[in-house]
């Protein structure tokens, strides 16, 4: 191997502390922050050269970069709105909004959803990614020994590749 493909990346123990320490607020957040729908995937990550967790976007048709090292941690993809209305309102403003949506043939139109939440003094962005850390928590991080593992073998992947263990 290459002195300049020589990797430095956090311990195993490091990158489990990071990982016990989130919460599944934060895990989502930095995914919800990155993702615009129908045109770019949000993930959350962990940079395993720093310790950093952080967001990234990626557009439609596009692979990640391979020079940058992370473990996945959350994503939403840009093929899907996690949301709906229905979930995003209470009873009453889900009534509320449906008028204020008027005769609109689709079911469900995000610059609707957000005008009307402007319109109402409700907090979008705070409301889909409480909805969302709950829905990670119920289905991911419920099962914290499962999402860890499969988060502790994209880094030993990262780390073995880095090292030509996947070289001919």
């Amino acid at each position: 191997m290459k002195e300049e493909d020589n990797n430095e990346f956090i311990d195993i123990e490091e990158l489990k502390t990071k990982l016990t320490h989130l919460t599944p607020k934060e895990i989502v957040k930095y995914a919800y922050f990155n993702w615009i729908p129908c045109q770019k995937t949000g993930y959350t990550i962990l940079d395993i050269e720093n310790g950093e967790i952080k967001g990234y976007g990626v557009d439609i048709n596009q692979l990640p970069s391979k020079n940058y090292n992370f473990v996945e941690l959350y994503n939403i993809s840009s093929g899907e709105d996690p949301i709906n209305p229905q979930s995003l309102f209470s009873e009453k403003e889900y009534e509320k909004y449906l008028e204020y949506k008027g005769d609109d043939p689709s079911e469900y139109t995000p610059d609707i959803v957000s005008e009307f939440c402007k319109k109402e003094g409700i907090d979008e962005d705070k409301r889909k990614i409480a909805i969302l850390a709950d829905r990670f928590e119920e289905y991911e991080y419920y099962n914290y020994n499962k999402w860890e593992s499969g988060i502790v073998t994209q880094y030993y992947d990262i780390i073995q590749e880095s090292e030509g263990f996947y070289d001919s």
